[in-house]
């Protein structure tokens, strides 16, 4: 009987991969989208990947697949021929795309019957030095990667043709001087897409000369092969796909038509946008749509761009928001004297759609780049303390139908860790949980820094036996790092896990704060649940 189950359970995970499998494809067909300027022949593409997935999910019953991808079929039926959707559309597209991306479960998580992670291609590993490799190789395991070593360059260019990787780390040197920058050279002459590809050296620092050819390869950083944990915290930021929030646009023009013209060019980069005719209403339309950008023109009736812009500017939530005039204004001085009333850039029309897409699209990311660090703790890239409760509390005051958890880590005896092997390696230690913690819970589960070597987490639709079983398998695979290659230190944590039933924020990071002290009360490496 335990053999037929086996065979049941396998057969099980076979179907469930086809589905998260086709999954993958239709986010990556999405990716591209906005690059392709919705071209017929990519929307072609993206819908067939759709209708390849619903039936696989009717087939396999993975409704909550089957669901999602009918809801993108139906939108993508609403659009237009030959036309690329409005923001409305756009919008509606996302949130379902953000929905799909979701559909794989943690990976601490037991499988379900259709929630599977899906196989992921492997990383190629080509190092000298064999004994790095295999440490490499071991460490990458326990975040999620796949690993696969070669030790000569046939064997490796015949797994190159076998089957592509996700990724490549290659020795500079790897078995002849500068050979790895030959080798990365032949391997993106072969594809359509560049592969990424990290470099690693043993012992002498690359010299400008290397670098510079390295970087011409396609390479993405240089590492120092016992820099084992900063070249699996490259490639979990280069591998990652998870689709990032759409830039968010409000033009402000009093023409109708420049506004249709300027929403249609940016909504087909995949941009959303609000128009305002009349200035007067901005600061309503920004409260509601919350821009990352606002287009504006410089003659209006009411008021001047100028005035705008120095009205927009007093409001404090909007100081790093960019501001960009698009006019008629050929003026030069004009023109700076616009953007000394703040203003970011200048655009005189027309202005070719390219142009308008790139200079709005970097300004937006440079803004965000801005705010990741106001709101990011500068060691580990999750959230500082404050904005960790701001999103906490900003989850409690939806009153989501759906249990809340709110999880407190903390790194044991860490004190004993900066003094016998220095703050250097402690650094290391908490980023490490950072990256564990980001690659083992679900993209949706907000994590932040909380101080210190203490961490927060908040876990949504997961109640709180749910989240002690998932803490408590991150804390054990946790505890095999190998956090500083010389001395093979390995570490662990405690935490106490909270679940909101309808109390204040205050009083559930006190109940989780509880929980974690009665975990250091058992002797640390435990997770205790509050009540």
């Amino acid at each position: 009987m335990s053999e037929q189950i086996s065979a049941a359970e396998r057969m099980k995970q076979h179907f469930s991969n086809r589905v998260i499998n086709q999954v993958r494809q239709v986010l990556e067909l999405w990716r591209h989208l906005p690059e392709q300027q919705w071209t017929a022949n990519s929307l072609t593409d993206f819908t067939l990947a759709t209708e390849k997935l619903a039936r696989f999910a009717q087939r396999f019953d993975a409704d909550q697949h089957a669901l999602l991808a009918n809801e993108l079929l139906s939108t993508l039926s609403s659009l237009r021929a030959g036309r690329s959707p409005n923001s409305e559309q756009l919008t509606k597209l996302n949130s379902i795309i953000v929905q799909l991306s979701q559909t794989a479960l943690r990976q601490s998580d037991q499988a379900g019957c259709e929630q599977l992670i899906p196989e992921k291609k492997p990383v190629y590993i080509a190092l000298e030095d064999t004994s790095h490799a295999l440490v490499l190789a071991e460490q990458m395991q326990y975040f999620g990667l796949i690993p696969e070593l070669h030790r000569s360059v046939v064997d490796f260019n015949q797994a190159l043709l076998r089957r592509h990787p996700a990724a490549v780390v290659i020795d500079l040197d790897f078995h002849e001087p500068n050979y790895g920058i030959a080798l990365a050279e032949k391997i993106q002459q072969r594809r359509d897409q560049p592969l990424p590809i990290l470099f690693t050296y043993q012992q002498q620092a690359p010299s400008i000369e290397q670098r510079l050819a390295a970087l011409r390869t396609g390479g993405l950083g240089i590492y120092q092969q016992q820099e084992v944990q900063a070249v699996i915290r490259h490639l979990e930021d280069v591998l990652d796909k998870t689709p990032q929030p759409p830039m968010r646009i409000v033009i402000v023009d009093d023409s109708r038509a420049q506004a249709m013209h300027s929403s249609q060019v940016l909504n087909k980069a995949g941009l959303l946008t609000e128009m305002v005719n009349d200035p007067l209403q901005v600061l309503d339309v920004m409260a509601q749509f919350e821009p990352d950008l606002v287009l504006m023109d410089m003659y209006m009736p009411g008021c001047n761009g100028m005035e705008l812009a120095k009205v927009i500017r007093q409001q404090r939530e909007y100081l790093n928001l960019p501001i960009i005039y698009l006019s008629g204004e050929e003026d030069r001085e004009r023109q700076l004297a616009a953007m000394a009333e703040g203003g970011d850039d200048f655009l005189t029309k027309p202005v070719e759609a390219s142009h308008l897409i790139t200079t709005v699209t970097t300004r937006v990311k440079r803004a965000r780049q801005l705010q990741d660090l106001i709101i990011r703790d500068s060691l580990t890239g999750l959230l500082n303390h404050t904005h960790t409760l701001e999103t906490l509390q900003n989850i409690l005051d939806k009153q989501p139908t759906h249990p809340v958890c709110f999880i407190m880590v903390d790194i044991d005896h860490f004190k004993n860790v900066n003094d016998q092997y220095g703050h250097p390696v402690g650094d290391v230690v908490i980023k490490n949980l950072a990256l564990f913690l980001r690659q083992r819970l679900r993209k949706s589960d907000p994590i932040g820094r909380y101080g210190g070597e203490e961490f927060a987490l908040i876990l949504q639709n997961t109640n709180a036996e749910q989240a002690v079983k998932i803490l408590d398998n991150i804390r054990q695979n946790f505890a095999n790092l190998i956090h500083d290659s010389d001395s093979a230190l390995q570490v662990t944590f405690s935490c106490g896990v909270a679940e909101w039933h309808g109390q204040a924020l205050s009083q559930l990071v006190e109940q989780a704060d509880q929980a974690l002290y009665e975990a250091k009360r058992r002797g640390r490496n435990c997770v205790c649940r509050a009540g």
